[in-house]
């Protein structure tokens, strides 16, 4: 797999949680906005806080709006985010821990090369060297992954 590939992933990797954290954020929102259509009275009509045109208005306001689409879109992209979140965190596990480290210093929590020396007790040399290998091997783990071009797709496309 390319270094772009790989490194574009590991960015990807590193911004799923905030993009689910979002995505939850906006169901919440929605959920919230439109909850008195999810309980019912005993006659099977929705209700809300006050009776009548309300209930009504807000019954089609969702409709017009796609609440139900956008509420089922949300639940099919968090399902998406955390399969490849563990697809990621699965290859990353296969790979030596000090190569591990590596990345997760780099990409995850944005360490600079002096950094990451400090971190792993080595020069900044050695901090770099075990980084080509590290992506070497990381891409290795990936390419063996059943939806790897579809996980490149996604983490192209993903604002990281």
């Amino acid at each position: 797999m390319r270094f772009e590939h790989v490194k574009r992933i590991a960015l990807y990797y590193k911004a799923i949680p905030g993009m689910l954290r979002l995505l939850r954020q906006e169901r919440r929102e929605l959920e919230e906005e439109y909850n008195g259509l999810r309980s019912t009275a005993a006659d099977g009509t929705p209700h809300t806080s006050s009776p009548g045109k309300p209930t009504e208005t807000m019954g089609l306001r969702a409709l017009e709006h796609g609440v139900g689409d956008r509420l089922r879109e949300i639940e099919e992209r968090e399902q998406q985010l955390v399969a490849d979140e563990a697809s990621i965190r699965a290859c990353l596990d296969t790979l030596n821990g000090k190569y591990k480290q590596v990345i997760v210093l780099r990409y995850v929590r944005g360490y600079s090369w002096a950094k990451i020396g400090i971190k792993i007790s080595a020069p900044d040399s050695t901090a770099r060297n075990w980084h080509e290998k590290a992506m070497e091997r990381f891409g290795e783990a990936l390419e063996e992954l059943p939806e790897a071009g579809g996980l490149i797709h996604r983490a192209s496309r993903a604002r990281t």
